[in-house]
């Protein structure tokens, strides 16, 4: 196998700090309720109740909870079966089917987790039904952020309550385009990793306390926020991820502090990882039906694999990429490029910041730089800002210069 290399030379940089950034009033509104998907539910499961929780219907008033602490749903033609040892109801074309507390947050178990607030079921398909949570805001934050900038460690506190702040603005946006959606956003990496209650520490519930309310806007409306975990050193601009996003206080740039990158402490700052012929040979088979190490080759010319960079962001990543691989070329750009270097199924490349180099004929090497997209706040340079001193007004102000911070509620 020969492979052309595209070499990125990483170079340092220095960058200052941010400064406090402007605050603003507004009238305070009472705190909202956000929904957020936690399944897409098509077999039977089942529910468990840590207190007492009520199902309102047509025809009556059911509790559960106390004597009935668990129930089995299964999704039906166009409704649910809901029942236990005590009750079986059943239910068509009657939604939303929901499950409030009778008094307090309460909570409930679902799929091994446990959560606060209501459960709604709401019509996916003809039989499939999306289970959904019903909550405060301010308590879904109290699942997001051990999952999100998972730390116990007082130093880095500050950085949890930037979290919180841009945690909030993304989930405030969410509600707002999607109130004729059955569903806010979704527990998963597709929106915010949401963990429910298991998952909440003393430092996570103490970020949100005290950041009660306050988010990101840009020219009095909410931001577009983003965050990832590493940037490397280098800061992406939105319009190179996602081209309908352009802002100009997402436009990337050096991230550093004083003389060292900002996110130096991070594992993935820097990485390298090897892909053998095999490996790719079976990647190129998944993304485009042709693999050859299988089959006899007519001569050993078609086992050539080549990889060529096309173009780079100014952050370094790469936008563009070709691989040709006996008689199939392919063109790569964006997410393409982490799947298809990706070893499993539904990974991805830790990010698009990386270069080559060839160990022998049949190994490729990749050094890499950081993980994530590294558009908006990177969270490893957050934690590092935080550790030296700066306050979440400042760690804010860096990654979104010119944002205004607002108290909504």
């Amino acid at each position: 196998m020969k492979i052309r290399i595209g070499i990125l030379l990483f170079s340092i940089l220095l960058i200052g700090a941010g400064c406090i950034p402007q605050t603003k009033k507004e009238i305070v509104q009472p705190t909202p309720t956000i929904r957020v998907l936690l399944s897409t539910l098509s077999v039977k499961d089942s529910i468990g109740f840590r207190s007492l929780y009520v199902l309102q219907s047509e025809e009556a008033h059911y509790e559960f909870g106390e004597r009935n602490q668990q129930l089995t749903i299964i999704p039906i033609k166009n409704g649910i079966q809901i029942y236990n040892k005590n009750r079986n109801l059943l239910y068509r074309n009657y939604f939303p089917i929901r499950l409030d507390p009778a008094s307090g947050k309460g909570r409930f178990v679902f799929q091994g987790k446990e959560y606060a607030g209501s459960l709604l079921f709401e019509p996916a398909a003809d039989t499939v039904l999306f289970v959904i949570n019903q909550l405060s805001i301010e308590d879904y934050l109290e699942g997001v952020l051990p999952a999100e900038i998972n730390t116990t460690r007082l130093p880095f506190f500050e950085a949890m309550k930037a979290q919180a702040v841009c945690s909030r603005t993304y989930a405030l946006k969410r509600i707002d385009e999607n109130q004729k959606r059955p569903f806010d956003l979704e527990n998963s990496t597709a929106d915010q990793v949401y963990a429910g209650f298991d998952r909440h520490t003393e430092l996570a519930v103490r970020a949100v306390t005290e950041t009660k309310g306050i988010c990101i806007t840009y020219q009095g409306q909410l931001a577009d926020i983003y965050y990832h975990s590493t940037c490397g050193g280098q800061l992406e601009s939105a319009e190179k991820v996602w081209s309908s996003k352009k802002a100009s206080y997402l436009s990337g740039g050096i991230d550093a502090i004083r003389d060292h990158f900002s996110c130096d402490l991070s594992p993935y700052f820097r990485w390298q990882e090897t892909r053998s012929l095999a490996q790719l040979d079976s990647a190129f088979y998944k993304n485009y039906g042709r693999g050859y190490l299988q089959s006899v080759p007519a001569d050993t010319v078609n086992l050539q694999m080549d990889l060529r960079v096309m173009k780079r962001s100014a952050s370094g990543r790469i936008e563009k990429m070709e691989i040709s691989y006996a008689d199939t070329t392919a063109e790569l750009s964006g997410y393409d490029i982490r799947r298809f270097f990706a070893l499993a199924p539904a990974a991805y490349l830790r990010s698009t910041l990386f270069f080559f180099t060839q160990s022998s004929d049949s190994t490729l090497e990749i050094h890499g730089a950081g993980f994530g997209h590294g558009v908006g706040m990177c969270q490893y340079g957050a934690m590092n800002m935080s550790e030296k001193g700066f306050r979440y007004y400042h760690i804010i102000s860096k990654y979104f210069p010119g944002t205004i911070l607002i108290k909504k509620y």
